[in-house]
């Protein structure tokens, strides 16, 4: 993660120059000359980049994760479960191991990091595939069908999406059960019956917003956690990286955040 950063940091370094030289609405669509329903493109969220995570790290208990997480949920996690309680809890250092290990992420946790990389949007007929930077991970999200009957539960689950007028909602069900909601800030991992709608929105010709909801009957039984909203900003000049998992490099990223003050390697 360190030496993605790195890079990034150089980009935006370019990007930043580029802008100076040429107005960026040059090569970004004007409000007239796009299409509310086509997500193509890179995204990226509208103040990218670790500083305002090593900022929070400064407090001295980032390592405990109580200030490294700023929940973007706009409504409280439901009460858990009996059930959850006893089979779902995680302590939040088992959490940043799993992700340390390079182990999958999937949806909705990607969604958090996105703070640090972007995500591609790549449209073809029947079905929108969404690549993430983080890891290199990607889903399909299909167009034409609904749900198989019969699933194989996976990270990412199987998504299928329909258009609301000009909102793009997405489905998600078939989870494995084995991953975290999100790397900090959730103290328990997603059940078998995790079920993820997200409805994305173009606003503008350079933004859109997500709006995404959890369900999960094992975990919060019939109540619903709401309320996760984010919005994106369109990188014309920007293509995704490749940032395969590195258990070296997170672990230099973790050690710098657990200790802000440590010069960068």
């Amino acid at each position: 993660m360190f030496v993605r950063w790195i890079c990034r940091s150089l980009y935006s370094s370019l990007v930043a120059a580029l802008i100076i030289s040429a107005p960026f609405a040059a090569s970004a669509p004007k409000e007239s000359q796009f299409d509310y329903r086509d997500l193509s493109g890179v995204w990226w969220v509208n103040a990218p980049g670790p500083d305002k995570l090593f900022d929070r790290a400064k407090n001295g208990d980032a390592g405990k994760c109580q200030t490294c997480h700023i929940s973007e949920h706009t409504k409280p996690e439901p009460p858990l479960t009996s059930w959850a309680r006893q089979h779902l809890m995680i302590q939040p250092q088992m959490i940043q191991t799993k992700m340390g290990e390079c182990n999958p992420i999937g949806v909705p946790a990607q969604f958090w990091y996105t703070q640090l990389y972007p995500f591609e949007f790549v449209t073809a007929p029947g079905r929108i595939f969404q690549f993430f930077e983080k890891q290199n991970e990607w889903r399909v999200i299909q167009l034409n069908r609904g749900h198989p009957k019969a699933l194989l539960p996976t990270s990412m689950g199987d998504s299928v999406g329909k258009w609301e007028g000009n909102i793009l909602v997405v489905d998600t069900i078939g989870y494995n059960g084995r991953n975290p909601i999100e790397p900090v800030g959730v103290d328990h991992r997603m059940s078998p019956a995790f079920h993820l709608v997200e409805r994305w929105q173009r606003v503008s010709a350079n933004e859109i917003e997500l709006d995404a909801t959890y369900y999960d009957a094992m975990a919060w039984g019939t109540e619903p956690w709401g309320g996760l909203k984010k919005k994106f900003m369109l990188q014309p000049k920007m293509e995704l990286l490749q940032t395969p998992c590195s258990p070296e490099a997170n672990k230099k990223f973790d050690d710098r955040f657990a200790n802000p003050s440590v010069p960068p390697l």
